[in-house]
């Protein structure tokens, strides 16, 4: 027989109990080992099963498989030193669809203080867990977006500092995962254009809307390297607490800004190639009427015996008129446009055709020519002739560089990052050219040699150009110069 103290102690349990199950909760109260000893009728109504049903049975009847150890576990934990403790997990539901629920167990110490019983209030989540995962997926989905953009894209709060930025946008500024977050955005702003764009940034949250950003200017970009870049931004704003943020999209110019200065380039080549052409025939043939007077000039001068300073002169005036004519040669082969007739090259036979016709002079200079063919390279679409003649030009620049001789090396490979083009290699250890020079290389005119026309290289863009492909150069004044030359390969 139970003494009064047992009894007032459950009377009182059975009263909260019967005031939770009256809200219509999951209610339950279970032993230590997990057999069930109440339910409340909504208990029952949940599982489609009656009290007799349930009573007696154990609370990890209705966990799903997935969940079941860790609610095994959990019910182990349970304690007097930690009487209440909440877990999520998945049951089976009358339906017999899997749900999601809640419930916070609360132990019940005996006389000894250990865990005699424990009661459970239990609810169900599934409606919110399918809102989280739906939550979840659209986060995940709207993330796949950000970081897949094309654009580098970076948010900015109200004092200029970075709270967001896609992968596009550190791989643009040179900044590695998460380096970006925090930091002020003038840091991917020209030290120049520093206090400028701090105005544009007050500015523009003062009255924020979608907008390009530095209209009519050239705005550029700063990497983590202090190197620049052309940049385009366009801005949009977006509502948010402390003022909201500024979302700007960065696109890198640069390839689009070099094609259109090259597109110009090559229409001030042609307008001057068709001048220098119509130039050069005017010149051409009053030039041939002089140097064959002067010819006669000389022989006539030998069958009378002329003073010396007399054939002085007339060879003086020969060799400035063969020195015109060999410009107005030049001017023409500049200005020349060549049908295009397109024919599989090897470029490898090509560059050692060259070399074989130059080797000699290379040699007598003291030049010690290196070489590197990769294997299986494919044929180019182009002009043989052309293109030795480019190959020719680079040979001639490199044994000028080397005055006292040096070391030549000439590589015919894939080109790197560029699946399917052929690379062309040239460089010596010769002089080297300033950054002023290597501005000024490309233009018509301009050499640094005092018998060139300064057209050679200028040709020689031209003719890579109308094969598809791209010339580049890096030189350093005392270590040489390296010229690159890449050309789309033709199928296999």
């Amino acid at each position: 027989m139970r003494d009064e103290d047992e009894v007032e102690r459950d009377g009182g349990y059975r009263s909260r109990f019967r005031a939770v199950t009256e809200d219509q909760r999951l209610v339950c109260r279970w032993r230590p080992d997990g057999t069930l000893t109440f339910v409340s009728d909504a208990y029952c109504r949940y599982f489609g099963l009656s009290v007799e049903q349930l009573i007696g049975r154990s609370l990890l009847t209705f966990v799903a498989e997935a969940d079941r150890d860790r609610v095994r576990e959990h019910m182990a934990s349970l304690s007097v030193a930690n009487p209440v403790e909440a877990i999520e997990y998945q049951i089976t539901a009358a339906s017999g669809e899997l749900r999601w629920m809640i419930r916070v167990d609360s132990a019940r110490p005996d006389d000894a203080g250990a865990v005699s019983e424990v009661e459970s209030v239990a609810r169900d989540i599934t409606d919110r867990q399918r809102m989280k995962a739906e939550l979840d997926e659209r986060t995940a989905l709207l993330q796949a977006f950000f970081e897949s953009a094309v654009e580098g894209i970076i948010a900015v709060n109200r004092d200029g500092a970075i709270v967001l930025a896609n992968a596009r946008a550190e791989a643009m500024f040179g900044y590695g995962p998460g380096e970006l977050l925090k930091q002020p955005l003038d840091v991917l702003v020209p030290d120049r254009m520093k206090d400028l764009h701090r105005r544009h940034v007050t500015a523009y949250f003062e009255k924020p809307r979608a907008r390009p950003m530095g209209l009519g200017m050239s705005l550029a970009g700063c990497r983590k390297d202090g190197s620049e870049f052309p940049i385009e931004v366009s801005l949009s704003f977006v509502p948010y607490a402390q003022g909201g943020l500024a979302i700007a999209f960065h696109s890198d110019i640069s390839e689009r800004v070099l094609q259109e200065r090259q597109a110009r380039h090559l229409e001030k080549l042609t307008a001057l190639g068709s001048l220098a052409a119509g130039i050069a025939h005017e010149i051409n043939n009053p030039l041939g009427i002089i140097l064959s007077r002067i010819e006669l000039m000389l022989m006539d001068a030998a069958d009378r015996d002329a003073a010396d300073e007399v054939v002085e002169d007339l060879r003086t005036l020969q060799r400035q008129a063969q020195r015109l004519n060999r410009i107005t040669e030049a001017l023409l082969k500049y200005g020349r446009r060549r049908p295009p007739d397109p024919q599989p090259v090897d470029l490898t036979a090509v560059v050692n055709d060259t070399l074989l016709l130059a080797r000699y002079e290379l040699s007598r200079d003291g030049i010690e020519v290196s070489t590197s063919f990769a294997p299986d390279l494919p044929r180019v679409l182009g002009d043989s002739t052309a293109l030795q003649q480019v190959f020719m030009n680079l040979l001639l620049n490199a044994r000028d560089a080397m005055p006292g001789g040096g070391r030549l090396r000439v590589d015919v490979t894939w080109a790197p990052n560029q699946p399917g083009s052929i690379r062309l290699e040239v460089a010596d250890t010769g002089c080297g050219m300033t950054g002023d020079v290597l501005a000024k290389i490309a233009q018509p005119f301009f050499t640094t040699k005092s018998h060139g026309t300064g057209l050679g290289l200028s040709v020689s863009y031209t003719i890579i150009r109308e094969h598809g492909g791209t010339v580049d150069v890096a030189s350093e004044p005392g270590r040489g110069t390296m010229f690159g030359i890449t050309l789309p390969g033709l199928p296999a």
